[in-house]
Formats: C-alpha cells, structure tokens, sequence
C-alpha cells in the first residue's frame, strides 16, 4: 500500500456551545490538543444551526444561556432528524439533583461540572463517543441484516429467515441493555471513590473493599453479557450461510443421515449418548439435503442438551419409512425428560425457550419449522410427555417443491 492509499480516519468532530468565550478558549486549545476537530458557538441558535451543517459526533452544551437555556436547546436538537442521535453533554455549574434530572429528560447522556477538570473532560468525551460508535456498528450490523433478509424473499430463499433478521436486534437488546447498565453503574461508583479520595476525609478500607466488590460484578456481568452478545451475531452468521446455500439433488435418505450424524461425533464422544439409525438403504429422495440435514443436527442436539440434561446415559433413535404415495416420514426420538403440557403448542414460535438467561436463545426450533415446511415442504408434529420423552415427526415429500 502506498502513501496514498493509507485510509483517512476522520477526526471526531466535537460542538461546544457556550456563551462564556474564557470556557471556548479553554476547551478550543485543550481539546484540539487531544486530535478532536471542533466547532464554536456562543448562543443557543447558533449552536442549533451549527449542529444542523457540522454533523458532530458530540456536543458539550451550555446549560445557562440567554434567551434559549441549554435544556430546551436539547429538546430542540432531539427533535431534529439529523442532530437526534448526536450524544449531548451537558456543563453547568448548577448543583441541583432536579436540574440534574431535567437535563436527562431532555435528552443529555451527562453532565460536566464548572469548573471542570480537563482529564474528566476528555474521560467523559471519549466515553460517549466510543458508546456512539459502538451504537453506529450495531446499526450498521442491523441494516445489514436487513438487506440479507431483503435478498432472501427477493429470490424466495428461506422466507422464514426474515424473522430472525426483523428479530435479531430484539435478541440482542438483553445482553447490550445489561452491559450498559453496568458499565453506567460502574461509572457512578467509579465517581463517588474519586470524590471519597480527593475530599478531606478519604476513604475507609471498608468502602474501598465495597467499591472492588461493585468493580468484579461488574466486570462479571459486562464479561458474560458481551459473550452472549458475540454469540447471538456468529450463530445467526452461521444459520444465514447454512441455510441459504442450500442445493436440490437426488440422494439416499440413509447417507445423508449418516454424514451429518458422523459430523455430530465430536461432540457426541463428549457425552454418554447413542445414536441409532433406521433408515431404509434404498431410500431415494430429490430434495435439499443441506436443509435437511440441518433439521435433523438441531433436533438430535436439542435431545441432547434437553431431554437428557442431567442425565448419565441416553439413545436417540432416527429412523425412516415410507408413508404414503410420494411421502416419506422421518423421526427423531428420545426417551429423556419430555416437554409439559402447556409449552407444545408454543416450542416452534419464534424466541420462545424455557432456558432463557441460561444459554437458550429460542431460535432453534423456530429455524427447524421454518426448513420443514417453506424449504422442504412439508410439515413437522411432536408427541412429548413429561419425564417420558420426545418425538419429533416431520412428513415429507420424496419430490420436494422447486424453489
């Protein structure tokens, strides 16, 4: 690569809108310092208008200001189609809790207080910045979630995909929320140590000890949250590219099984269960294999994972007939815990899990019923009993439907 083709980064630029031209020059030198690309404005209009031309990735607003106060020029920015998401700090010398909570309610994301500390300045600066970043990348992802689900109906490709795309950012708003929260949290006991330790009394070991404990909990639930997070987006990534290169072919029924089971052995030499397989050899169908195959991997792991949790040893049978004319009948079965009563009619609806918050995402089996009967055509029932196990029926055509 050469000098000219090393990519610009553009600098963050940043609007300070403040009728003191002593706090302007300040934060002008120091923050320009610091590689942020800023932009003045002494009154609450020009800073409205400023905010409408410049497109900044920030402003530090003012809150007593004549004729237009800071809040109602948050509202006002809020308001606005292109300065909506524009993350707004708000400095002020006011030290009333109510002021404070106005200002939040205007649409601020914090507070800055004069006279302010430069370091703080720019802790706070890079904080929301990095936040809108982040904000912009899972818009970003989102839209291009979209456009895949657009394409996918466009040429009648797993139709039943859009609405895990339409769902995705739902999946997604638990474990991003919950990191949020968290990082808020510490971000305010982070505060109340440093006021503890710069003020007169400092700080007992017990309140520190307190803070450490806040600090691992933290970290913990911001861990956890981001790699629930992680794993949504990669196991949606993985779903999209199964299930949409999928080929139509003639194939025997009992290789197909048997090559996605020989796939699953890794994971299955890990565990005391056994697989058995009865399925005719001679078993000819014209289908989608890829598709197929999917189905039945899901529903072996999902007998895996949830019939037999917890237990020492376990057989899942997969067998095959014919049914009728054109008609093939294929099983999945267990002898584990089974499904209660009232969840059945529930399990292929879209985001439903008894395993929320412990792993279970509720995609799988609304995935499975997808593959059935918009790909393969056919139609997929179940029989379950509590404590007396699971099957899983799915009748399909030796033809399935041209996509």
């Amino acid at each position: 690569m050469n000098q000219s083709e090393v990519p610009v980064v553009p600098m963050p630029t940043i609007l300070i809108v403040d009728d003191s031209p002593s706090y302007l020059a300040a934060l002008l030198d120091r923050l320009e310092q610091h590689g942020f690309l800023i932009v003045l404005a002494q009154t609450a209009a020009e800073g409205l208008m400023r905010a409408e031309f410049a497109e900044p990735d920030l402003i530090l607003l003012d809150v007593v200001m004549p004729d237009i106060d800071g809040f109602e020029t948050c509202r006002r920015l809020k308001a606005g189609k292109r300065t909506k998401d524009v993350p707004v700090i708000f400095m002020t010398g006011l030290t009333d809790p109510k002021q404070k909570v106005t200002g939040f309610d205007a649409g601020g994301v914090d507070y800055i207080t004069k006279p302010f500390q430069i370091e703080e300045v720019l802790a706070r600066i890079n904080t929301h910045l990095a936040l809108r970043r982040a904000n912009r990348e899972l818009q970003d992802m989102i839209a291009t979630l979209a456009r895949a689900r657009e394409d996918l109906v466009r040429n009648e490709k797993l139709a039943g995909l859009g609405a895990l795309v339409a769902g995705i950012a739902h999946e997604l708003n638990t474990p991003i929320g919950n990191s949020l929260m968290a990082s808020t949290t510490f971000e305010m006991q982070t505060d109340e140590i440093h006021r503890h330790l710069t003020g007169e009394g400092g700080i007992t070991r017990k309140e520190f000890e307190h803070y450490i404990g806040n600090a691992r909990l933290s970290v913990d639930i911001l861990s956890r949250n981001l790699h629930r997070a992680a794993d949504i987006v990669t196991n949606f990534k993985q779903v999209a590219v199964d299930q949409t290169s999928s080929q139509r072919r003639s194939f025997l029924l009992a290789e197909v099984i048997a090559g996605n089971v020989l796939t699953l052995q890794p994971t299955i030499k890990r565990t005391p269960f056994v697989i058995e397989q009865y399925i005719p050899a001679e078993l000819m169908m014209e289908s989608y294999p890829g598709p197929l195959g999917q189905v039945v991997t899901n529903l072996i792991n999902n007998a895996i994972l949830h019939g037999y949790e917890g237990r020492s040893d376990g057989l899942i049978a997969v067998s095959a007939r014919l049914s009728a004319q054109g008609w093939v009948t294929l099983s999945v079965e267990d002898h584990g815990a089974g499904i209660a009563h009232e969840a059945l009619p529930r399990i292929f609806d879209p985001f439903f899990t008894t395993k929320m918050g412990v792993g279970g995402s509720g995609l799988g089996l609304n995935i499975v019923h997808n593959i059935v009967t918009e790909i393969l055509g056919g139609r997929i029932d179940v029989h379950s009993e509590l404590g007396g196990g699971t099957r899983f029926t799915l009748t399909l055509p030796m033809s399935a439907p041209l996509r």
